[in-house]
C-alpha cells in the first residue's frame, strides 16, 4: 500500500495580488479580516508566511515518505497527474 498527498494550490495563496482593500476569510474557521494588498510590506510578509508554511509541510510529508502530486489550479490538471503518474512508475521502474 501506499500513501500519496494530493494538494490542490491557488497561486494566490502564495502571493497576493495589489487590488487594494479586500475581505480575507479563513476557510476552516470563517473568521475575516481585512486587509490593503496594495501595501508592500503586507504582501511582502504574506509571501514569506506562505513560503514558512509550504516548507513545514514539504519537510513533514519527506519525514513520514510521502509522495505530493501538487496540482496548480492554472495548470491542465488531467496532464500533470498523467506527469505524475508516469514519473513515479520512471522511478519505481530504476
Amino acid at each position: 500500500h501506499e500513501t500519496i498527498a494530493v494538494r490542490l494550490c491557488d497561486p494566490r495563496e502564495e502571493e497576493l495580488p495589489d487590488i487594494g482593500m479586500a475581505i480575507m476569510e479563513d476557510a476552516e474557521t470563517g473568521a475575516q479580516l481585512f486587509v490593503d494588498t496594495h501595501d508592500a510590506k503586507f504582501r511582502k510578509k504574506f509571501f514569506a508566511a506562505a513560503q514558512q508554511r509550504e516548507k513545514k509541510l514539504k519537510e513533514a510529508f519527506r519525514r513520514a515518505g510521502i509522495d505530493v502530486l501538487q496540482l496548480s489550479t492554472e495548470d491542465d490538471l488531467v496532464r500533470s497527474i498523467v506527469k505524475f503518474a508516469k514519473q513515479r512508475r520512471q522511478v519505481r521502474k530504476n
